[in-house]
């Protein structure tokens, strides 16, 4: 494994192996994430950054190109034509990536001469992998049927159609309303300016999210006919 990788995945990225614990009220919070790396592989990435939620599929291949590129001191020096080329990608699609990348603190650009030399920012509390990470943590606590024993009340009262219009909602939220810049990004900015406050702020998203998906099964429970009006 690089050097430069081995220092992200143990310094930072410690969003894999996630321990949850009961806050007593049906909701979970994170308590303590490692990452245990797969030492076999050449090039070894983050599972955290690989399945980021607010990382789109060309930023990724921009991201991961550039990784491999990299010195054992975690900068790289390469031309964006040249990566253009190499992900089959147009050159402006690339620097479009480039600076998003650098805003969501995952690169930094500086100037060598005329070059761009590309830097790794550390993933330790990056914003946008902790909320990416409650996203994934959602999916896996109430898509599932499992998860819906606490609205136990609301399926036996919409009718076997329940099951169906939650998991809709869910899927309908999350790719949605959970990636408008509006929602996440006052998340993204007290995460940033008060780390301090990660729990408190991890929990109101989480229980803004699991709002949003039960109005919007409401809303399909009406609309069917299912409900006489929103709960």
């Amino acid at each position: 494994m690089k050097k430069f990788i081995e220092g992200i995945v143990y310094d930072g990225a410690r969003m894999v192996k996630t321990e949850f614990k009961d806050r007593g009220d049906g909701h979970t919070v994170i308590t303590r994430s490692s990452i245990v790396p797969n030492l076999e592989k050449f090039l070894t990435l983050p599972e955290n950054v690989k399945r980021c939620y607010y990382l789109d599929a060309n930023e990724k291949l921009v991201l991961f190109e550039l990784y491999s590129w990299a010195k054992d001191d975690g900068k790289c020096q390469v031309a964006m034509d040249l990566v253009s080329l190499k992900l089959g990608i147009s050159e402006r699609t690339v620097r479009t990536c480039v600076k998003k990348l650098t805003g969501k603190k995952f690169v930094q650009v500086s100037k060598q001469g005329r070059a761009n030399i590309y830097k790794f920012d550390n993933l330790k509390d990056n914003p946008y992998l902790i909320l990416s990470e409650v996203i994934h943590n959602i999916v896996a606590e109430y898509y599932y049927k499992s998860g819906l024993r606490q609205y136990e009340d609301w399926i036996q009262e919409v009718g076997g159609e329940g099951i169906r219009l939650w998991r809709e909602a869910v899927i309908d939220t999350l790719a949605k309303e959970a990636k408008k810049e509006t929602f996440y990004e006052p998340y993204v900015l007290r995460l940033t300016e008060t780390p301090d406050n990660y729990d408190t702020i991890v929990t109101e998203f989480s229980d803004e999210l699991l709002r949003l998906i039960l109005e919007n099964c409401n809303r399909k429970a009406t609309k069917l006919g299912l409900m006489s009006e929103a709960v």
